[in-house]
């Protein structure tokens, strides 16, 4: 199984729309077996690229934080499975995902630390 992160820090960067980078990671018999970081310069907040780019990585589940409505949408129209609401390293997070274990809590858009707020579920990027 291949599995893609919005990675900083070796942790699940908690705002996918401004992440720099993804870690690629395949997982195997529920033990992370090879990990790659792929960058994606200039992709920040380009929906179609994003998700173009990861199909082509042959991701089959996105883990991540938070993550606005039209993303979600552009990768599950790419047949990729989102999973939000994750926290912490990544290959724990992976290996939890694989085992069945891992504790999300699932948000429409994780801005926080931003100046801008969002009422009655708003259109984050």
């Amino acid at each position: 199984m291949k599995i893609a992160m919005p990675v900083r820090n070796g942790y699940v960067n908690e705002h996918f729309g401004t992440t720099q980078e993804f870690a690629v990671i395949e997982v195997e018999n529920g033990k992370v077996k090879n990990t790659q970081i792929i960058s994606n310069e200039g992709l920040q907040h380009n929906h179609g690229g994003i998700a173009n780019m990861l199909k082509n990585e042959q991701i089959e589940v996105i883990i991540c934080g938070g993550i606005g409505g039209h993303m979600i949408q552009a990768l599950q129209q790419m047949g990729i499975k989102v999973v939000n609401g994750a926290a912490g390293p990544i290959q724990e997070v992976a290996e939890a995902y694989a085992a069945g274990t891992l504790v999300t809590r699932p948000t429409q858009c994780g801005c926080g630390g931003h100046h801008h707020h969002h009422h009655g579920g708003g259109g984050c990027h």
